[in-house]
């Protein structure tokens, strides 16, 4: 059996205004064409197919759309596990009815075992994104051993070791931070958890081990891999990453990489203001660097002019701050009047502090002039 394998969609991530349904819609679309042209068996989607627990009508529509086409359109069974970013009871409700229809969706940790059998010789355990509590819930005995995420882990691993059927291929689905494996600027609430990391070692003992999380794809050891997200999702590192799904042969035990396109790939330009002025690109998310001059509202909607997928702009440190300055659309958006005369303030009269008496007077300009725009 050919066994897809994919992760980390984040239906609904939207980054500085920037809304990413289309090109994860390409994504998806390229999805449909491999699991028809690899004669895929099943698909699995281990975890954060949606980029936080409420999302928008969008997002829904593009899942609907994925189960929809996979399940019903292509006859291929569909395996999903909620992660970090999913809300478990949404995406697992009506999961009984909807194994009926080949999507077998688990969204909360449970002690009940209850393998996918694909056939006579294949068994999935799909295990959603847990934590140490509800491991020391369901096994109250062992608590007083289950100490950190890698304990945690481990004790679920082992319960699932000693009643698989070791005559068959066993497939763990999991969403989890393997220590050492790398990460791009993306990949936020790892950054953030490092003490939810576990070992490679709590997952010995399967045939393959179908990981997400985290979203450079990467092989951790023959029998464990991380897909990757099918989408660049940040700069930086990410902007480099090959994107792909993986198919791991049950028979031949093979593991293959099948690239996925980007519709908008991510770039980091740097140079002066007047090399970037001199730069038309309108099909990539761009983060430009100025080199001789500081990031300014005014050069940020210049240079989006000519690049209207320019996502953030960095310039020199100001002057004794210690911090490289940037602007992103969504900061632009966010400013008010007096936030923009500060900055204007900033970038032009370094030396010029405004007093109480004048910023009152600018806000009281400002008001009179919106009381004249409704008069008129």
């Amino acid at each position: 059996m050919n066994i897809l394998h994919t992760s980390d969609w984040h239906f609904g991530m939207v980054q500085h205004k920037a809304n990413l349904y289309e090109d994860q819609r390409y994504f998806l679309e390229q999805l449909y064409r491999i699991i028809e042209d690899e004669c895929v068996d099943a698909v699995i989607c281990a975890g954060d197919v949606y980029d936080s627990s409420v999302v928008n009508a969008q997002a829904i529509e593009l899942y609907n759309e994925a189960v929809t086409r996979i399940c019903m359109n292509l006859k291929t069974p569909f395996i999903v596990i909620a992660g970090n970013h999913d809300s478990g009871p949404r995406l697992s409700a009506c999961s009984e009815l909807l194994r009926i229809a080949g999507l077998y969706v688990s969204g909360r940790l449970t002690k009940e075992l209850r393998p996918i059998a694909l056939s006579d010789s294949v068994d999935i355990y799909a295990v959603p994104f847990f934590n140490r509590e509800e491991v020391i819930s369901l096994f109250p005995d062992k608590a007083g051993e289950i100490k950190d995420m890698e304990s945690a882990t481990k004790v679920y691993m082992d319960y699932i070791r000693e009643n698989m059927d070791k005559s068959k291929v066993n497939i763990v689905v999991a969403h989890a931070y393997i220590v050492d494996s790398e990460l791009s600027e993306s990949d936020r609430a790892a950054q953030v958890g490092f003490a939810s990391a576990v070992s490679k070692r709590v997952f010995d003992g399967f045939d393959y081990v179908a990981l997400g999380h985290i979203h450079k794809p990467q092989k951790i050891s023959d029998t464990i891999r991380y897909s990757g997200s099918p989408v660049k999702y940040s700069f930086g590192k990410e902007e480099k990453h090959n994107k792909q799904v993986v198919i791991y042969n049950t028979d031949t035990k093979e593991i293959r990489e099948i690239p996925i396109s980007m519709l908008h790939d991510r770039k980091t330009i740097e140079g002066s203001y007047e090399e970037l002025l001199g730069i038309c690109d309108e099909r990539n998310y761009l983060r430009m660097v100025i080199k001789d001059k500081h990031a300014s509202l005014e050069r940020f909607a210049t240079l989006k002019e000519k690049c209207p997928l320019l996502l953030e702009l960095k310039g020199l440190e100001y002057e004794n701050s210690g911090v490289g300055a940037a602007i992103t659309i969504d900061q632009l958006e966010r400013m008010d009047e007096t936030d923009i005369l500060m900055e204007f303030l900033k970038e032009e009269c370094e030396d010029y502090e405004i007093t109480d008496e004048q910023l009152a007077l600018f806000k009281d300009v400002v008001e009179w002039s919106k009381k004249e725009d409704e008069i008129s």
